[in-house]
């Protein structure tokens, strides 16, 4: 994929993500504040001093069974560990964790960035070789 290609498919990624019909988890604040550059989202953040479990469980309480929440931690191996616990901790809840989300983003990514709060980055870089 080209950048011009991967400038068009983060442009659809941002258009997916906004329309998304539940909360996005992510890791911290840096992450909402690079998200919130580009769209309006329900966003839980993993470090606001609750547990992975007790965000699911929150999750669980304000979705109800079969709820949809997507995973947008970052991907290195702690995110990548986040996103595990995180898919595995809602489907025994019987929520729907979306990874989908998070892993159309990393390969649009493609080594340029490897963390959400880079997101910004990788956007002005692409738009930047499309003039």
């Amino acid at each position: 994929m080209n950048d011009a290609e991967r400038f068009e498919a983060l442009e659809r990624w941002l258009e997916k993500i906004e329309e998304f019909p539940g909360p996005v988890i992510i890791e911290g604040q840096r992450d909402i504040a690079a998200l919130a550059r580009f769209c309006e989202l329900q966003l839980v953040s993993l470090n606001s001093g609750n547990s992975v479990l007790q965000t699911v469980e929150r999750l669980a309480a304000q979705l109800g069974s079969r709820g949809r929440f997507a995973i947008l931690t970052d991907w290195d191996r702690t995110g990548g560990r986040l996103a595990r616990k995180l898919a595995e901790l809602g489907r025994a809840s019987d929520l729907q964790p979306d990874l989908e989300l998070r892993r159309e983003l990393a390969l649009i990514s493609r080594g340029d960035i490897s963390c959400v709060e880079e997101l910004p980055a990788l956007e002005r870089k692409l738009r930047s070789r499309q003039a």
